[in-house]
C-alpha cells in the first residue's frame, strides 16, 4: 500500500497544483456562507476525485493481463502521458498569442455568492467534467489497478489519493475556519496570482505528469 501511495503522488500533486479548483475554493470562502460553503465544496471534491480514481481502477482491472501486467494499460498510460505533454505545449502557445486581460471572468463573480448546495455542486463539477482532472484520475486509477491490491484496498488508495490531491484546499478551509481575519487577505492575494498565472501552472503540471507517465510505462514494458 505504501508503494502504491508513493506511485500516486505525482498525480495527486498534479491535481493539488491545479489553479482553477483553488481559485474556486478561495472565492467560495468569501461568500456569505463561506465556512459551510467551503467545507461543502472541498468535501464534494474529495469524494468525486476518489470516485473517478476508483472507477478508472475497476475498469482497468477488466483489461487483459500478461505476467501480472496489462500491456493495454501500459499503452493507455503512454498515450495519456503523450496527450498531456502535447496539451501543455498547446496551452503555452495559445498563451503566447493571447493578450492578458484584467477582467474577472463571469464564473468567478458568481462563486462569490455561492450557497452551500451550489458550492457542493461546484466541487463535483470541477472534478467530474474537467478533462485535466479526469486525465489525472485515469492515471491514478491505472496505477492502482496495476498494483493488484484488491477491491477494498483500491478504495482506500483512491481515497488517500483524493485527500492528498485536495490537501491544499482542505488546509485553506481549515485555516479560514479558525483564523478568518488573518488568512482572508493572503488567500485573496493568492487567488489573484493564480488567476494571472493559471495557464503556465497548468502547462507545467501537465508536462511533468505526462513525462512521468510515459517514462514509468516504458520502464514497465
Amino acid at each position: 500500500m505504501v508503494d502504491v501511495v508513493g506511485d500516486l503522488l505525482p498525480y495527486a500533486v498534479g491535481v493539488a497544483l491545479s489553479p482553477v479548483p483553488l481559485i474556486a475554493v478561495f472565492l467560495v470562502l468569501g461568500a456569505p456562507a463561506g465556512r459551510a460553503a467551503g467545507a461543502a465544496l472541498v468535501g464534494a471534491r474529495v469524494g468525486t476525485v476518489a470516485g473517478v480514481a476508483v472507477i478508472a481502477a475497476f475498469l482497468a482491472d477488466l483489461l487483459p493481463e500478461s505476467n501480472g501486467t496489462s500491456p493495454i494499460g501500459l499503452v493507455l498510460r503512454i498515450l495519456l502521458g503523450a496527450v498531456l505533454m502535447v496539451w501543455a505545449v498547446v496551452l503555452l502557445l495559445r498563451r503566447a498569442d493571447q493578450s492578458e486581460s484584467s477582467d474577472q471572468p463571469a464564473w468567478m463573480a458568481t462563486m462569490g455568492n455561492a450557497s452551500v448546495p451550489e458550492a457542493a455542486r461546484i466541487g463535483v463539477l470541477l472534478s467530474a467534467v474537467n478533462v485535466k482532472e479526469l486525465a489525472f484520475g485515469a492515471g491514478a486509477g491505472l496505477t492502482i489497478a496495476a498494483a493488484e491490491i484488491g477491491a477494498g484496498a483500491t478504495v482506500v488508495a483512491a481515497v488517500g489519493y483524493a485527500v492528498i490531491a485536495c490537501l491544499v484546499s482542505v488546509a485553506a478551509v481549515v485555516a479560514f475556519w479558525f483564523a478568518e481575519d488573518r488568512v482572508s487577505r493572503p488567500l485573496d492575494r493568492t487567488r489573484v496570482w493564480l488567476a494571472r498565472n493559471s495557464t503556465v501552472l497548468v502547462a507545467i503540471v501537465l508536462l511533468v505528469i505526462g513525462a512521468v507517465l510515459v517514462g514509468e510505462s516504458l520502464q514497465d514494458f
